[in-house]
């Protein structure tokens, strides 16, 4: 039996009544029970497409010092932004991405 091709990067998942299927979007491949990330290739095979590209593996991590002296990670990841603290946590924004992508910007201006 040939796998299934999927555009959507695929889960594993595993019902309540104990099936496990490979889920990709609206596309659900029952798979055996003992089925991991690693041989999930033998139901179901990613093949991204335009409109679902593969994320983007590249980023780029800063660290940077809070007012009260701690020291957390700014991560950006395909324009996507995060930090560490715990403002970030709660938010989903800090003033340590702010701070970060000011420095970017005057140091690219430079």
């Amino acid at each position: 039996m040939k796998p299934t091709v999927v555009s959507v990067n695929p889960a594993l998942f595993t019902s309540p009544s104990g099936q496990r299927y490979a889920v990709a979007g609206s596309v659900w491949v029952p798979v055996p029970v003992d089925t991991t990330r690693d041989n999930m290739g033998r139901f179901v095979t990613w093949e991204p497409s335009e409109a679902n590209p593969a994320p983007s593996t590249s980023f780029r991590e800063w660290s940077v010092k809070g007012s009260k002296g701690n020291t957390y990670c700014v991560v950006e990841r395909g324009g996507s932004w995060g930090c560490s603290c715990v403002g970030y946590g709660y938010r989903r924004k800090c003033r340590h991405i702010d701070e970060t992508k000011k420095r970017i910007t005057a140091e690219e201006g430079k």
